[in-house]
């Protein structure tokens, strides 16, 4: 009997389980951070810049529009093929994307190519303070690497560093994006226009480059080559549950994070000099909420955690809208900010662990293909309302879907909690479904 559970425990080397590399997720972490940085002032500069090119806010709706639908229908062959393939190729194709983004954007004035570019990149979206590092139709393959190289015990530490770093990063970036402002009364040319700022994207991707060639992706799991299902049937389900909850929160989101820097322009008449600091203090805030986050996951559960603090992001979502001045405007939008992205970690925390690591590229994917196309419907509409002169409904509108998917997180995980049982000493994926908040090793 001894030796059938010796036999048992022996690692399969036909079939490996990806070995964890912390100082390989810290390096991912790290270009995260870089990102962060950079998309951070390029969400404020890249929208105002259109917008002086003769850009109007209708048209911007459109084509962040479009950006979004491209990066919905790329996150599904990423995540399939991240699990099959690898998934560092697909952070590096990300950021030579944002290496030609900076090279259009630096040396011509073309304005349709510069469109182009942004609407295939991603990038200088003008995301209202939503961690300016979002890899986009990436993400599957980074939080999937990221829970590949972060040994279990460490998951949620190292995804909320994560979240830490990318809003740290973003803070110093936002703050970036007033600098040229600042500046021109000092009659510097380069650095006091946005082309600086452009210069500076290409030199940051080229060192997020070079980092991520450095690592090394572990071996993982091989796939059954006689089941050609993408997912299993438990899975599958888990996904389903998870897109329809993205979906509404996605849709109510980008009702508000995609044109946030036109309305503070079109509500208070401020530019870049003024939104860079709102942006800076959000994304400190952020920072900050995603410890307490961490810690009210492990007092209430995971599951709470992200119901409550969406609640209260929908909440602040309303205030900023009824705020009569640009100084309230700002209060409650960082507090909203910080709400949103509080338990973004322990979000992707929980969701990774509800799938095998052989499946969550592909899960990741799926579920991201189902947000982006929700999200890429509310900018036109947002777009069209500003134009007409309705600059606080849409505010309105992502609340209510905001609060919605929230309640649906409540009710499709309400009472599920994954726990850290002792068998995944030997075996990593012996995860256990257990009765809600009950335990205080709940991931």
């Amino acid at each position: 009997m001894r030796d059938e559970l010796l036999k048992t425990t022996e690692p399969d080397t036909a079939n490996p389980q990806p070995e964890p590399n912390l100082r390989a997720a810290w390096r991912v972490v790290s270009v995260r951070a870089i990102r962060s940085f950079t998309q951070a002032f390029l969400n404020i500069v890249t929208p105002l810049y259109l917008l002086s090119r003769g850009v109007s806010a209708g048209e911007l709706g459109v084509f962040f529009t479009l950006s979004f639908l491209i990066g919905a229908f790329m996150s599904v062959p990423v995540g399939v093929f991240a699990d099959r393939w690898g998934r560092k190729p697909f952070l590096i194709s990300f950021t030579i994307l944002m290496l030609l983004w900076g090279i259009v954007f630096t040396f011509t004035t073309n304005l349709p190519l510069m469109i182009i570019v942004s609407v295939i990149s991603g990038i200088g979206r003008g995301g209202g303070g939503m961690g300016g590092g979002q890899a986009g139709p990436f993400a599957p393959a980074e939080s999937a690497l990221l829970a590949d190289l972060a040994p279990e015990s460490e998951r949620r530490k190292v995804f909320s560093w994560n979240g830490v770093a990318s809003s740290l990063m973003a803070a110093a970036g936002a703050a970036l994006a007033g600098l040229p402002v600042l500046l021109k009364k000092y009659h510097l040319a380069l650095l006091s226009s946005n082309e600086g700022l452009f210069v500076l994207t290409v030199a940051l991707a080229a060192v997020s480059l070079f980092m991520l060639i450095t690592v090394h992706e572990p071996p993982r799991k091989a796939r059954n080559k006689t089941n050609k299902r993408i997912l299993s049937g438990k899975s599958t389900k888990t996904v389903i549950q998870l897109s329809i909850m993205g979906a509404s929160n996605a849709f109510g989101i980008s009702f508000v994070n995609s044109l946030f820097v036109i309305w503070l322009h079109l509500r208070f008449g401020v530019g870049q000099g003024y939104i860079g600091p709102v942006f800076t203090a959000s994304y400190l805030l952020s920072a900050a909420s995603v410890w307490l986050a961490s810690m009210m996951a492990g007092r209430i559960g995971s599951v709470r955690t992200i119901v409550y603090t969406r609640v209260l992001a929908a909440l602040f979502m309303v205030a900023t809208a009824l705020s009569p001045t640009f100084l309230i405007a700002i209060i409650f939008q960082i507090l909203r900010t910080a709400s949103t992205m509080m338990a973004a970690p322990v979000r992707q925390s929980f969701t990774m662990g509800l799938f095998p690591s052989e499946e969550r590229g592909s899960a990741s994917g799926l579920t991201g293909v189902v947000r982006r196309l929700s999200a890429s419907a509310s900018p036109p509409i947002a777009g069209g309302l500003f134009e007409l002169g309705y600059l606080d409904v849409p505010f309105f509108l992502g609340a209510g879907f905001q609060v919605l998917s929230a309640l649906l997180y409540r009710k499709f995980f309400g009472h599920t909690e994954l726990v850290i049982t002792k068998a995944q000493a030997v075996d990593d994926e012996a995860l256990e479904i257990a009765e809600p908040f009950g335990d205080d090793e709940a991931t």
